[in-house]
């Protein structure tokens, strides 16, 4: 079943730009999901108590237009289906008249906490909620690191940088990619979509490497990845952008 509720954006949710940021975009999305898994009896505090935690492995963003502050927001979300391993997710931004300003899907999995493995697809939950099993996985796109990237920044994950899973958390690493752009590009571009792929966790005192190479062709596109010290990708992301 599909949950909405409604948001009105405040100006500490927006750059200096008034556009909505990115991680506080993320942040909202997390929040109504939880809202939603905490009337399902699977939000954080229920999975903490078997030691289980939600894990978010990829997004694809198509976003159409970043609000404002005071704008007035309806924020949706639903399980879209399942399978052995992996929980799908679909969250939307709709302004007040109804139009799409941002679609989200996502891929998920379901981490014991103490042994930091993913465990299998809870199936009784999913029949609880109504999701389907999908028998074809939904198709993102397939990143791959650059060979080398043009810049390079070092960042220390900070404990305000945690979640409750005890790594960082995912609104985080957009901190990280956005940092690497030029105030002048931030100020005249807006980013249009987003693929992202986490592959491993970043724990608390680690450093990670920020990384990006930055095209600017027919289509504008920053490639991005995060190291740790020894050079293992934690994360690789793809931003579009469009200029203002």
């Amino acid at each position: 079943m599909k949950y909405t509720e409604d948001y009105q954006i405040e100006f500490k949710d927006c750059d200096e730009n008034r556009r909505l940021k990115i991680p506080a975009l993320v942040d909202l999305l997390m929040q109504t999901s939880e809202h939603q898994l905490d009337q399902s009896g699977a939000g954080t505090d229920d999975l903490l108590k078997r030691g289980l935690g939600w894990v978010v492995t990829q997004y694809r963003f198509d976003i159409n237009q970043l609000p404002k502050p005071e704008d007035k927001v309806k924020l949706s979300t639903i399980a879209s289906g399942y399978n052995r391993f992996f929980e799908y997710r679909d969250f939307g931004v709709d302004d007040e008249a109804g139009n799409s300003l941002a679609d989200v899907k996502s891929q998920w999995v379901m981490l014991d906490l103490k042994k930091r493995h993913m465990v299998p697809t809870d199936l009784k939950m999913m029949e609880d909620w109504g999701v389907p099993l999908l028998k074809k996985m939904p198709r993102f796109p397939r990143l791959r690191p650059q060979e080398e990237y043009d810049h390079e920044r070092v960042y220390r994950a900070r404990y305000d940088d945690l979640d409750t899973n005890h790594h960082v958390t995912n609104s985080h690493y957009f901190s990280w990619f956005i940092d690497m752009l030029d105030r002048d590009f931030l100020k005249d571009h807006e980013i249009s979509a987003i693929d992202i792929k986490f592959d491993k966790e970043v724990h608390y005192g680690k450093n990670v490497h920020s990384c990006m190479t930055l095209v600017q062709d027919d289509e504008i596109t920053s490639y991005h990845a995060i190291k740790t010290d020894d050079g293992t990708e934690q994360a690789v992301c793809e931003l579009k952008w469009r200029k203002i």
